[in-house]
């Protein structure tokens, strides 16, 4: 189950932001595999400013109604199973 209903009554918010590929610095420099192979359709990778600033969002007061969520930060690149 999810904790969001679970600390809503308490005024706490549940949220998860998910990354794509994030223009960082990497063990061995390399790209990983699959996005080798899918590339993100935006032709970039995302930077880490970008990421930030949906975490800044999920901590202001702006979303203080928004609770139970997955935000994807990743330029539409979406992975199929």
């Amino acid at each position: 189950g999810s904790l969001a209903p679970e600390l809503a009554p308490h005024g706490i918010t549940v949220n998860t932001v998910i990354p794509a590929l994030i223009n960082t610095q990497r063990a061995g420099g390399h790209i990983p595999p699959l996005y080798a192979t899918r590339p993100v359709p935006m032709g970039r990778p995302g930077e880490p400013e970008e990421v930030a600033s949906m975490v800044r969002y999920l901590c202001g007061p702006g979303a203080r109604f928004v609770s139970g969520q997955s935000l994807h930060v990743n330029g539409a690149w979406q992975v199929t199973i």
